[in-house]
């Protein structure tokens, strides 16, 4: 469960940078300085008149900490339903996906429906079956697969007369697409705390169990085949940019930060012009 939910308008004061706030302080206050360092005034730390406050910028999203804490920062709007509405569906702009005006659940804030959009996309992806390729894989079998790796198999396998090592090809699902999914749903998965995001991100891990997290998820990215095939893989890994790739720039990090996501809406950006 979250520990703290703090929603606020963009431009609008988040919290007092004051002792009894004690641990938000810490987390807003270093991650004010990131964003600051970083050119993406997310949140500020402003002093107005001897009041010292944390302050939101002109960008809106959210930011998951790492004590629980959750901030979502709203489009300016005459409600909040109209704000989340108008945040989520630019996201949907954004990854590719069609917004649905009319199943939209207001009450659901925008980490979550970030999650819930994400988990079923990938879902959709490994119902219609996730995509598998050829890999050269060596290792010691008792049987003759492929290429008998002969130096090799004299050095392992002396004693052994029984075991031979092979380099062979597999046909399987680890894949850079479906490592960097599983890489994603690992994450979004510590983070929902929503029963339905919960129960199909669990699913889909299981699905991908002989997909490795990788190690260096911006790598993968260069791996990524666009295809006819993998066409159906376009969404979400639109998502898994907005998450992984510092180049899409709605990514936003810090000491405390589990996971943030901002954009500059173009209404917003206007508004500070």
């Amino acid at each position: 469960m979250y520990t703290r939910h703090l929603c606020v308008s963009a431009n609008e004061m988040i919290a007092e940078l004051s002792p009894e706030n004690g641990r938000l302080t810490t987390m807003l206050g270093e991650f004010a300085e990131v964003c600051a360092a970083d050119g993406r005034k997310a949140i500020t730390a402003v002093q107005d008149k001897g009041r010292k406050y944390f302050k939101a910028g002109s960008y809106c999203g959210f930011a998951r900490f790492t004590d629980g804490t959750l901030l979502e920062i709203l489009p300016h709007n005459e409600n909040a339903a109209g704000a989340r509405k108008a945040l989520c569906a630019e996201f949907c702009r954004r990854c590719g996906y069609a917004f649905d005006a009319y199943s939209f659940d207001p009450g659901m804030n925008f980490m979550e429906y970030f999650i819930s959009v994400f988990a079923g996309e990938t879902m959709k992806i490994i119902k219609s079956g996730v995509l598998s390729a050829y890999a050269s894989r060596e290792e010691n079998l008792n049987t003759v697969q492929g290429t008998i790796m002969f130096s090799e198999n004299i050095r392992r396998n002396l004693v052994h007369r029984e075991r031979i090592y092979v380099r062979h090809d597999v046909f399987t699902p680890d894949r850079a697409e479906n490592r960097i999914i599983k890489a994603a749903a690992v994450m979004l998965n510590k983070l929902t705390d929503n029963s339905r995001s919960s129960h199909l991100l669990k699913e889909a891990l299981s699905f991908l169990e002989e997909v490795r997290v990788p190690h260096n998820i911006t790598a993968e990215f260069g791996k990524c085949i666009n295809t006819r095939n993998t066409k159906k893989y376009s969404t979400i890994l639109s998502i898994c940019r907005m998450l992984f790739d510092q180049n899409e720039g709605t990514a936003f990090s810090g000491k405390y930060v589990s996971c943030a996501q901002f954009y500059r809406l173009r209404s917003q950006a206007q508004d500070k012009e």
